[in-house]
């Protein structure tokens, strides 16, 4: 992995004191901690069995596999969240196994999770130095007080891209991808020798990645030992120095990460070769109006946004971390009122002031927060599946149970959702929980879908699947809008791409003739000139559809 500038010392006063937790640390290329022939059960669940590792101080261990292949039950015995059903982990320095996760704390593991621990009443200050406020230090008579309003803090937040936020700040009004960012940012104030990184970049954007690679760059020069749980290949080889294979709860396999490619990762990681994803047909407009059009649409960030989506055609909206790209899916979706601009269906003129009011114009949205706003977590897989199209199957506002029972039989056999109809949804991995989340919305039978980070925390077999029901969806009439924070996701699944920056739509580009470096430095930088914008599948050309606005 290549270097990156610190832009801190990473032996900072408050990180780098001598504790319990930093003693016999070991030396960079030393064993950092050993896994011995763990296993975990559930019942009827083997989560992991039989699986031996071990990594190395100064090291990345990516840890890559399906969902449900075990990797980030891994993540969690070795960080004391769970117990080991058998075998042992022992962290180096540490004199006996780690079996909680007072224990793992105290042998100096840092976790950080795929859903970030944020105190939401916090302010953003106090949410860096949770875990010492968490320690009671503070509350001592004689104790030295945290200033979670210091200059520290400030430098703290700069380290992960948030110099923008003030320390006072309330932390609950703030976006996914800062969230994380503000959880990564207690690596930097927190005594570790080990560090995990569950999922972490599943809510971040390409900008705060970069943020991420330095953040792990000085974990590695001051001798940390890392271990990356992702399914983002990219991002796997762009941080990793060997990565770990898990299938079906064992360890099938472990590469050096310059002596390997994503295409033998994938086939180690589900057993078999993924086909690559086909361009999606081209859209046949014949002269016809598009199926929805927006202009000068103003709501959240969205500043006097237009765009035009025929029937059939997939579009891309690319953006980094508040350029108004989720205020958009929101605002065209009812999930939030648009304070001013158009919104046509049909060529009729919608006002959406409520969720509802698009379902029945047959406009839906996917959010980018499944576990929060996709499902109800007590609801099993029949349930949540037909709960969007319930009025439909209940004439007299009586549910015809049976009715609804073979519907969701039949939707979990065609969506492959794993686990049964009374599965509980909030049991399943991320990836068949996304398509519980889909099939609930197209059992409605919308014109008009928006999906916001449909593949965010999903693996690349679940990815698959996902890209093939968003083409199918598209080949059978409908308008597709896909909010992606990856370039490259839109690049090889879309018929266009609008790029958003500062609220708004900057840039609109055909796959076929762009790359991610256009992508991104349209939305950092705008445009490199008019001709970066193009007319296409009948939308009108930039100048006139945007207004530059």
């Amino acid at each position: 992995m290549p270097r990156h500038n610190s832009r801190t010392n990473p032996c900072s006063k408050e990180r780098c004191v001598t504790t319990d937790d930093n003693r016999g640390r070991p030396k960079s290329g030393d064993v950092a901690y050993r896994a011995i022939d763990v296993k975990k059960h559930y019942p009827g669940v083997r989560a992991l069995d039989g699986v031996s590792l071990e990594g190395y101080a100064g090291e990345v261990l990516a840890v890559c596999g399906a969902n449900g292949a075990g990797k980030s039950t891994f993540a969690k015995l070795l960080a004391g969240v769970e117990t080991p059903t058998a075998g042992e982990i022992h962290v180096t320095g540490y004199d006996r196994p780690v079996r909680n996760a007072a224990e793992a704390e105290q042998a100096g593991v840092l976790m950080m999770h795929q859903e970030p621990l944020i105190i939401d009443d916090f302010t953003v200050g106090e949410n860096v130095w949770l875990y010492k406020l968490r320690a009671g230090s503070d509350i001592r008579p004689w104790a030295r007080k945290t200033d979670t309003n210091s200059a520290r803090t400030r430098e703290v937040l700069a380290t992960v891209g948030l110099s923008n936020l003030r320390t006072r700040d309330r932390a609950g009004e703030l976006g996914p991808g800062q969230r994380q960012m503000l959880s990564l940012s207690r690596a930097e104030v927190s005594a570790h020798k080990i560090m995990i990184l569950d999922e972490t970049t599943a809510s971040t954007s390409e900008e705060h990645f970069k943020d991420i690679l330095d953040l792990v760059a000085r974990e590695k020069a001051a001798g940390t030992a890392i271990v990356f749980v992702s399914h983002r290949m990219n991002e796997v080889f762009a941080m990793s120095d060997r990565i770990a294979v898990f299938r079906t709860g064992r360890l099938v396999g472990i590469k050096q990460t310059a002596q390997t490619d994503p295409d033998e990762i994938t086939t180690m990681m589900i057993g078999r070769a993924l086909k690559a994803l086909d361009r999606p047909k081209p859209v046949v407009v014949d002269g016809r109006p598009p199926l929805v059009k927006v202009r000068q649409l103003w709501g959240g960030s969205a500043r006097g946004v237009s765009f035009d989506i025929a029937r059939g055609e997939i579009v891309g909206l690319y953006g980094l971390v508040g350029s108004g790209r989720s205020s958009v899916a929101r605002s065209v979706t009812g999930q939030r009122s648009a304070a001013s601009g158009t919104i046509e269906l049909n060529a009729v003129a919608e006002r959406l002031s409520s969720p509802g009011d698009a379902l029945k114009r047959r406009i839906v949205y996917v959010t980018e927060d499944r576990r929060l706003e996709g499902f109800v977590k007590d609801f099993d897989n029949g349930k949540n599946m037909t709960l969007a199209a319930l009025p439909a199957m209940s004439p007299g506002g009586i549910i015809r149970v049976a009715a609804e029972r073979r519907r969701a039989d039949e939707l979990i056999g065609e969506f492959q959702v794993k686990g049964g109809r009374t599965t509980l949804t909030s049991t399943l991995s991320g990836g068949n929980q996304q398509k519980v989340v889909v099939s609930k919305w197209l059992e409605t039978q919308p014109d008009f879908i928006v999906l916001d980070e449909p593949t965010k925390g999903i693996d690349v077999g679940a990815r698959a699947n996902i890209y093939e029901i968003i083409h199918s969806v598209a080949a059978q009439g409908c308008a597709v809008l896909v909010v992606s924070s990856e370039a490259d996701e839109l690049l090889s699944l879309c018929h266009r791409i609008l790029v958003m920056r500062n609220g708004e739509v900057v840039g609109e580009f055909d796959p076929t003739e762009a790359d991610t470096d256009d992508l991104i430095r349209t939305a950092l930088v705008g445009p490199k000139s008019s001709s970066a914008n193009s007319s296409a599948a009948g939308v009108e050309p930039a100048g006139n559809s945007h207004g530059g606005n």
